[in-house]
């Protein structure tokens, strides 16, 4: 029976998953209002679920040299990572990536495309049970 409701619980935390997407200004990686109030609901989510960790993981488009954006996607990781540890999630509960322009979710042809790209997402897991 507890195997039935673990894998429920699993299944139904898919089906809502409340990952984290936030979009960031060219060549930017600090936080605006808007942002701030998305992570703010974000940190209540991981509140209430204690059991969770998270990925954050940092994006950016393909302007620029490769190196430079490794540089700035792990800017936008830790600065999204330090403002959830400083509202009191657990240091280990939260680990962040730098993907550069590795992982783009659409070509960067176009302005539009390109603001897509420039990201912070997070993936969670299940770390107790």
């Amino acid at each position: 029976m507890k195997k039935i409701i673990i894998l429920t619980i699993i299944f139904v935390n898919t089906l809502f998953s409340n990952d984290l997407n936030l979009k960031f200004e060219t060549n930017s990686y600090e936080i605006n209002s808007a942002q701030k109030m998305q992570l703010d609901k974000y940190i209540d989510y991981l509140f209430s679920n204690f059991q969770l960790s998270i990925v954050v993981k940092g994006h950016t488009d393909s302007v620029g040299s490769k190196k430079d954006n490794i540089i700035l996607s792990d800017k936008r990781a830790q600065t999204v990572k330090n403002y959830i540890i400083s509202a009191g999630i657990v240091n280990s509960r939260v680990e962040s990536i730098a993907c550069g322009e590795t992982s783009p979710k659409v070509k960067n042809n176009t302005a539009k495309n390109r603001q897509i790209n420039r990201r912070v997402e997070t993936k969670e897991f299940v770390t107790f049970q």
